[in-house]
C-alpha cells in the first residue's frame, strides 16, 4: 500500500512592510517531520526560478523575505519586478510531501502623486508647487519622485526638452519666484511636474503650471435695456478673448447712472453691480430699481480678472434718460418777412447740449420745420419761417438735443436743420397762435371681455369733428416704421370706444388725437400723451426648494423653484435674495443671485461670504416674459451654514504589537482578547455613532461545519450603533462573524449629526489573540439510536473557554451544541447511520477563536473507529416522541435544489447567480403488513396527521429536519392486508440545536 499524501498547508498570505515579505500560512495538519520553504521575484520581461527550496521546522508557521530596494529601479542598471511569490509544503513521518502551495503579491507601479499650485498672496510674482504620494504598505511600492520644471512663454511647455529635473521624498514642495522683469508683458508660465517612482516601474507624470498674465479687456460689450415699474431690465453681452496663455477666472458687468460728460461719455467709478461670471462669462443681466432722472445716462463696463490682475472695458452708453425741459423766455415776429427772433434757456447740465427750433401752422400741426439751433452757451436765435399770411395760427416750439445737425434748404426755400438726436428733452415746449391740441384726460380701462379695452378721452377742441384711436404693443410705434393699428370715430359719439381683438399677456399703448375736416381737407390735432393697459397677469408666488438644507462654508447647494404663469408667457428673470425674520416679519435684503430663463441656479457659500454656524434664509421671485413680476417674494427657505462633521476615533483596547517573521519585525494594531472597546467623537449629545467591523482582505479557513460563505474581504462582522459619544464596548456576543486569530481587519466608525452631516474614519488591525485555542479531548458511544458524547478540557484549559459539538453524517457537519462545558456528557438524539456518522468537538475560547498557537485547527473528531456509530439497516424517523423504524422494501431518493437565476444577454453570453440556500428533498417508500406491524401502522397514521417538523435518519447516512409528508397504499388478501407506504420529505432548518446535557435528556425521558 502506498504513502499517504500529507495535506497541504492552507490560510497563506503575505504582508508588506517596505520591502520586507512576511509570509504566514497555518499548517495542513500536524507535521511529524518537517516543511519547505521557496520564493520568487519576478523581473519584468522575465521568467524568473524558484529559490532552493529550505527545510523549516514542522511548527513554522510564517517567514520573512528581506528585499532590497537599491537592487531595482529606479536604481541605475537595476531591472524592474512585477510581483514576489512564496510557496511552502509540509510532511509527516511515514507519508508523502504534501503539494506546494503558493501566494503571489504584486508589484505595482507606484501611485500617481497629487499635485497643486499655491500662488502666493504677498508676492504676485512667486507660487508654490505641493505633492504628496501614498506609500501605505499596499502593492504599489514607492522609491522616490522625479520632478521637472520650466518657464516658458505663453503657455505650451513643448514637449520633454528644457526641462530642469530633481528628486524627492513622498511628500514636499518647491517655490519659484520670477524675474518681475522677465513676466512685466506678455504672457509667461511656470510649468512643474512630478512622477512616482518605484520597483515596478514609473506613474504617469501630474502636470500643474502658474500663468503670469494680465487678462484681455472684454469688447464688443452691448446693453439691452428695457424700462418696467421701479426700474430698468438690464442685460449686458460681451465678447472675452482667452486662452491657456490668457486665462480668465471670472468677470463682471458694473453699471453706473450719471450725468455724462461731453460727447455722452462717462469714466469713472461703477454704481453697481449687474452680475458677475465664472470665467469668459458673455451675458450677465440684473434689474435695477432706479430710473433715470432728467439729464441722467446709464452706462455700463465689464471688468476681467485672472488671480491679482483686472482689466476693465470702456464705459459703453448702454441708456439714455431725458434732456431736461428747456424755456421759451420770448418770441419776436415780423409778418411782413416772416423772420421770428426766439429766446430761450437751456436747463439742461449735459455738456454739448443745444436747442432746437421748431415751426408749425394751425392747418397741418403735424407738419414740423426745424428752423433753427441755439447752439450750447446761448440763448437766442433769429429765424425764417415759411410764408405764415394765409394761417389763422402758428406755433414756435423748444426742445433740448445732444448730437448733430445739418443745414438743408427746404421746397420753399427757407432753411431748415436736418437733426440727428443722440439724447433729448420729452417733447418741445410751444408757444404762439392757437393750433388743434391734443385731447386731455385719456385713459383705458379693461372690460369683462377678454382682449377687449374701452379707451376714454376728453373733446378738447370743439371745433374737431372726428377722433382718430391708435394702439400699438410698443411704446414707440408712433416714432418707427412699425406704424400702430387706427380707427376713427365722429363726434356724434361720447368721448369713448371699445378696442377688440388684442392679444393678452402683453402691455398695449394707446394715443388719441382729434381731427378737424374730413379727408385730404382734415387738420389733424397732435397725438394726446400715451395712456398704457397690462393686460398680462403677474405669475404666482414662486415655490422654492434648496437641494442642501446644510452646507459647510466651502460647499455649494442648487436652488430650484416653480410657479404658474398668469398669461402663459414663460420666465425672462429670475432673482434670489437674502431674507431677514424678525418679530415684524420677513424682511427681503440684498439680492444675491440673478439667472434668466433658467429655474435653477448654484449658490456657492464661499463666494456669498457665509460662514459656519451661520443660517440664512433665501427667497425669490420671477419676472414673466410680459415683463410682470410675481406679486411677492416666495416663503424663505433656511439653509444652515455648518461647521464639516469629523468622525474621531479617540481611544480602543486595540495595542500595537510586533510580530516577529525569522528576526524580521512588524508592528500592527492588534486585537489581543474581547470585549473591544472604542471611543468615537464627532456625533455630538445627539448625533448617531455607527461602528463597523469589516474583513481587510480574503483569509479562508476551514470552519467546523465546513461552509465557505465567509473570509472574503469586505465581509461585515460588527455593525453597531448608537446616540451620542459614549465609550462603546463590544462582546462576542454582538460579532455577526468571526475574527480569525491573524487575519486582518478594519475598524470604521462613521458619525452623522442631527443635520443629517455624516464622516467616518478608520484603523486597520490583525487579529492576534493572547489566549489561543488547544486540541480538545472527548469520547463518545451509541446507546440504542442516541448518542453520548463527553468533551474533556486538555491541558491549557482556561476558565471561560466552551466548546462545540457537531454531528458528522453523509451531509455538512450540523451543530448540536453551542458554547457547551467540558467534562459534561451532551445527547445527540439523532446520530447518523453508518460509516459517515460520528460528532466534532471545537474548541472555543472566550474569545470565540479555535486555532491553537501552533496554526493548527483546534477540534477532534470522533469517528466510527473510535466507537460513536449507530449500525442499523433501516430507517428512523423521529416526531412528537414517537419513532418508527422503516424495514421492508424501502427505497430512497433524494433531490437537491438550488436557487439559480440564469442571465441571458443579446451578445451570446450566459450568467448565473445563486442563493447560497440550497433546498432539499426526499422520498421513502416501503411496505408493512398488518399481522406484523399493527403499532407502526398506527404511527404512519398519527405522523400522516402530525404539523410539525420531524427527524428522519437514513440508511445513506443522512440526518436532518424536516416535513414529512404520508400517502398510504393498502392491498388485502385472504389472509393478510399489505400497507405500501410513501413519505414526500422536505428539509427544513432546526429551530434550536437538537443536543441536550445527560440531565435534560433524562428529565425529559421521564
Amino acid at each position: 500500500m502506498g504513502k499517504k499524501t500529507s495535506k497541504k498547508p492552507k490560510g497563506l498570505s503575505i504582508a508588506r512592510n517596505n520591502m520586507k515579505f512576511a509570509c504566514s500560512w497555518k499548517k495542513g495538519e500536524s507535521y511529524s517531520d518537517k516543511q519547505q520553504f521557496s520564493y520568487l521575484v519576478n523581473r519584468a520581461g522575465k521568467s524568473d526560478k524558484w529559490t532552493t527550496a529550505v527545510n523549516i521546522g514542522k511548527a513554522v508557521t510564517s517567514k520573512s523575505v528581506s528585499l532590497s530596494l537599491s537592487n531595482y529601479f529606479p536604481y541605475s542598471g537595476k531591472p524592474k519586478i512585477t510581483e514576489f511569490k512564496f510557496r511552502v509544503r509540509g510532511v509527516s513521518d511515514k507519508e508523502k510531501w504534501s503539494d506546494w502551495v503558493s501566494q503571489a503579491f504584486s508589484i505595482d507601479v507606484p501611485a500617481k502623486p497629487s499635485l497643486s499650485a499655491s500662488p502666493s498672496e504677498s508676492n504676485y510674482n512667486q507660487c508654490t508647487f505641493s505633492w504628496s504620494v501614498d506609500t501605505s504598505n499596499t502593492h504599489k511600492v514607492f522609491t522616490d519622485v522625479e520632478y521637472q520644471t520650466k518657464l516658458v512663454e505663453n503657455y505650451d511647455y513643448g514637449g520633454d526638452k528644457g526641462w530642469t529635473s530633481g528628486t524627492g521624498g513622498a511628500s514636499g514642495s518647491k517655490t519659484y519666484t520670477e524675474s518681475a522683469a522677465t513676466i512685466a508683458s506678455g504672457s509667461h508660465t511656470r510649468w512643474f511636474r512630478v512622477r512616482s517612482r518605484g520597483a515596478a516601474g514609473v506613474s504617469e507624470w501630474r502636470y500643474s503650471c502658474r500663468v503670469y498674465s494680465a487678462p484681455y479687456a472684454a469688447s464688443n460689450v452691448k446693453a439691452n435695456v428695457t424700462n418696467q415699474a421701479g426700474g430698468m431690465q438690464v442685460k449686458v453681452t460681451w465678447s472675452q478673448t482667452k486662452n491657456n496663455a490668457y486665462p480668465v477666472d471670472s468677470t463682471t458687468a458694473e453699471y453706473a447712472i450719471k450725468v455724462p460728460e461731453d460727447g455722452l461719455t462717462y469714466n469713472g467709478t461703477a454704481d453697481g453691480v449687474i452680475g458677475t461670471m465664472a470665467g469668459a462669462g458673455g451675458a450677465a443681466s440684473a434689474f435695477i430699481s432706479q430710473s433715470l432722472a432728467k439729464d441722467e445716462c446709464l452706462f455700463v463696463r465689464v471688468s476681467t480678472t485672472h488671480l491679482y490682475q483686472t482689466t476693465y472695458s470702456g464705459w459703453v452708453l448702454a441708456s439714455t434718460g431725458s434732456l431736461k425741459d428747456p424755456e421759451i423766455t420770448d418770441i419776436q415776429t415780423d409778418d411782413t418777412t416772416f423772420r421770428a427772433t426766439v429766446t430761450a434757456n437751456n436747463l439742461s447740465d449735459v455738456p454739448g447740449s443745444f436747442l432746437v427750433v421748431l415751426f408749425r401752422t394751425g392747418s397741418d400741426p403735424d407738419k414740423e420745420a426745424t428752423v433753427g439751433i441755439i447752439p450750447a452757451g446761448q440763448t437766442q436765435v433769429a429765424v425764417q419761417c415759411p410764408d405764415w399770411s394765409s394761417e389763422d395760427s402758428y406755433e414756435f416750439g423748444v426742445y433740448a438735443c445732444i448730437g448733430s445737425y445739418t443745414n438743408v434748404t427746404r421746397a420753399d426755400g427757407v432753411d431748415a436743420y436736418t437733426v440727428t438726436p443722440r439724447m433729448k428733452s420729452d417733447a418741445p415746449v410751444w408757444q404762439g397762435g392757437q393750433v388743434p391740441h391734443a385731447p386731455g384726460n385719456v385713459s383705458v380701462n379693461a372690460t369683462a371681455i377678454s382682449g377687449t379695452v374701452k379707451v376714454i378721452w376728453d373733446w378738447t377742441w370743439r371745433e374737431a369733428q372726428s377722433a382718430v384711436i391708435s394702439w400699438a404693443d410698443h411704446e414707440d410705434a408712433w416714432e418707427s416704421t412699425s406704424e400702430p393699428e387706427t380707427y376713427t370715430i365722429n363726434n356724434t359719439h361720447a368721448g369713448e370706444w371699445n378696442v377688440s381683438g388684442l392679444e393678452t399677456g402683453k402691455r398695449w399703448y394707446f394715443r388719441v388725437r382729434l381731427v378737424k375736416g374730413y379727408g385730404d381737407n382734415g387738420v389733424y390735432g397732435a397725438w394726446s400723451a400715451l395712456a398704457m393697459i397690462d393686460l398680462s397677469s403677474a405669475p404666482s408666488v414662486p415655490t422654492l426648494t434648496l437641494s442642501k438644507g446644510v452646507i459647510t462654508a466651502d460647499g455649494s447647494l442648487s436652488a430650484f423653484w416653480s410657479y404658474v404663469s398668469g398669461d402663459g408667457t414663460g420666465q425672462a428673470y429670475a432673482e434670489i435674495c437674502e431674507a431677514t425674520i424678525t418679530g415684524e416679519g420677513v424682511q427681503h435684503g440684498d439680492i444675491i443671485a440673478s439667472t434668466q430663463t433658467a429655474q435653477h441656479i448654484t449658490l456657492y457659500a464661499e463666494k456669498l461670504g457665509w460662514a459656519s454656524g451661520e443660517t440664512h434664509y433665501l427667497c425669490v421671485r420671477v419676472v414673466s416674459g410680459s415683463g410682470r413680476v410675481s406679486d411677492e417674494w416666495s416663503d424663505p427657505v433656511p439653509v444652515i451654514i455648518a461647521e464639516e462633521l469629523t468622525a474621531v476615533i479617540e481611544s480602543t483596547s486595540l495595542v500595537g504589537q510586533e510580530i516577529i517573521v525569522d528576526d524580521n519585525s512588524r508592528t500592527v494594531m492588534a486585537l489581543t482578547a474581547l470585549p473591544l472597546t472604542a471611543t468615537i467623537t464627532g456625533a455630538g449629545t445627539g448625533g448617531t455613532t455607527t461602528l463597523v467591523i469589516e474583513r481587510a482582505e480574503d483569509y479562508h479557513i476551514d470552519r467546523p461545519d465546513e461552509q465557505d460563505f465567509n473570509g472574503f474581504e469586505g465581509e461585515t462582522i460588527l455593525l453597531y450603533s448608537q446616540t451620542g459619544e459614549d465609550p462603546i464596548t463590544i462582546r462576542r456576543e454582538d460579532l455577526i462573524g468571526n475574527l480569525d486569530d491573524g487575519a486582518q481587519y478594519r475598524l470604521v466608525a462613521t458619525v452623522q449629526d442631527s443635520l443629517g452631516q455624516s464622516d467616518s474614519a478608520s484603523i486597520d488591525f490583525e487579529v492576534h489573540w493572547s489566549h489561543q485555542a488547544v486540541i480538545p479531548a472527548g469520547t463518545a458511544s451509541i446507546s440504542g439510536t442516541v448518542a453520548f458524547i463527553t468533551p474533556i478540557a486538555p491541558e491549557g484549559f482556561m476558565e471561560g473557554d466552551t466548546c462545540d459539538i457537531y454531528r458528522l453524517s453523509a451531509d455538512r457537519p450540523e451543530l448540536i451544541v453551542s458554547g457547551g462545558a467540558f467534562g459534561v456528557t451532551y445527547i445527540d438524539p439523532y446520530p447518523a447511520i453508518g460509516e459517515f456518522g460520528g460528532h466534532r468537538i471545537v474548541y472555543r475560547t472566550a474569545d470565540g477563536d479555535y486555532i491553537t498557537a501552533e496554526n493548527e485547527i483546534a477540534w477532534l473528531d470522533i469517528t466510527a473507529e473510535d466507537g460513536d456509530a449507530l449500525n442499523i439497516v433501516y430507517s428512523l424517523i423521529d416526531f412528537e416522541g414517537e419513532q418508527i423504524e422503516f424495514y421492508y422494501d424501502v427505497t430512497h431518493s433524494n433531490t437537491w435544489e438550488k436557487d439559480f437565476k440564469e442571465t441571458r444577454y443579446l451578445g451570446g453570453s450566459v450568467t448565473g447567480d445563486w442563493n447560497k440556500a440550497i433546498g432539499r428533498t426526499a422520498s421513502l417508500k416501503g411496505s408493512t403488513i398488518t399481522i406484523k406491524d399493527q403499532d407502526t401502522m398506527r404511527k404512519f397514521r398519527r405522523l400522516a396527521a402530525y404539523p410539525g417538523i420531524c427527524h428522519i435518519r437514513t440508511v445513506d447516512g443522512s440526518s436532518f429536519k424536516c416535513d414529512i409528508q404520508v400517502s398510504e397504499d393498502r392491498r388485502y388478501d385472504s389472509n393478510t392486508i399489505r400497507a405500501e407506504y410513501s413519505l414526500s420529505v422536505t428539509r427544513v432548518d432546526p429551530e434550536e440545536l437538537d443536543g441536550l446535557t445527560y440531565a435534560e435528556w433524562i428529565s425529559e425521558e421521564v
